[in-house]
């Protein structure tokens, strides 16, 4: 199914053409991080729980820790994707140290190119189609990797000649910021308490409270829960697991507290959501 092939990716990269539909207003898992073309029609769109507008001519560069779905898109909605393993985004990710692309990307994952920059991200593309069914197979990861690597140079060069002068860097709020949701990403399956979070991040939980509030006036537990409901629904709606076994995955101590947990964030049980997807 297109669902489960588009962002989770265990090794290599893939690419191709989608509206999404096939999702419907679920998350979209991304397993290391999937670059977005926008060909025709336009969507709207949650990322990092802010809505925000994705239409033709726009691209989008989305990492794991992302929460990202389409709320709803117009029926023209079209888009070519690369999506790639993890193992083939740590490298240039290491590489890469300039805050300006980072901090640009943390802040606003969609972006509006100009047409000479668009004609260049064909080309990218076409390359990356390549790669992924042309190149052989010993060669094809370094090659994902270079290619993903030089698209993050490009626009890090842009974005430093953009801010050259400003002496701009990444704030240590926006840092820790940053550090949270990663975090969060890792961890949120086997634990959801607060303090957890703020001692690897070296602060107070009330520091990390001020912090979450002011960025997005919600608390560290309520961005934890909804990167967990989040997954739980992903699961319902694109594995046949069962309850418990979901529960079991997530590290609740046991199904009925993982009901009564979801029901109190979203009004209905983990059973009628899976049942309300399943309906035509």
């Amino acid at each position: 199914m297109e669902r489960l092939q588009i962002g989770i990716i265990a090794e290599g990269g893939r690419t191709g053409q989608t509206d999404f539909k096939a999702y419907g207003n679920n998350r979209i898992g991304i397993s290391g991080c999937m670059v977005l073309l926008v060909d025709s029609g336009c969507a709207i769109v949650s990322v990092g729980f802010k809505r925000r507008v994705l239409r033709q001519g726009m691209m989008a560069v989305l990492f794991y820790d992302d929460t990202f779905w389409i709320e709803r898109s117009s029926s023209t909605f079209r888009c070519r994707y690369v999506a790639l393993a993890d193992d083939n985004v740590q490298e240039a990710i290491y590489k890469l140290t300039s805050p300006y692309i980072w901090d640009s990307l943390s802040e606003n994952p969609l972006l509006r190119p100009d047409n000479g920059q668009w004609e260049l991200l064909e080309s990218w593309f076409e390359q990356m189609v390549w790669i992924c069914h042309n190149s052989a197979n010993e060669y094809t990861n370094q090659l994902l990797r270079n290619n993903i690597y030089n698209l993050f140079m490009a626009m890090d060069g842009e974005m430093t000649q953009r801010n050259a002068g400003s002496n701009k860097a990444i704030s240590r709020s926006r840092s820790l910021i940053i550090k949270f949701l990663k975090l969060v990403a890792l961890h949120f399956r086997t634990t959801r308490e607060v303090s957890f979070y703020a001692e690897q991040l070296c602060i107070t939980t009330t520091y990390l409270y001020k912090l979450t509030h002011k960025r997005w006036n919600l608390s560290p537990k309520e961005l934890i829960d909804k990167q967990t409901i989040c997954e739980i629904k992903s699961l319902l709606s694109n594995t046949d697991m069962s309850i418990k076994e979901i529960a079991t995955a997530l590290h609740f101590e046991d199904t009925p507290y993982m009901c009564r947990y979801f029901r109190q964030r979203t009004g209905v049980s983990p059973m009628e959501y899976r049942n309300g997807i399943k309906k035509p």
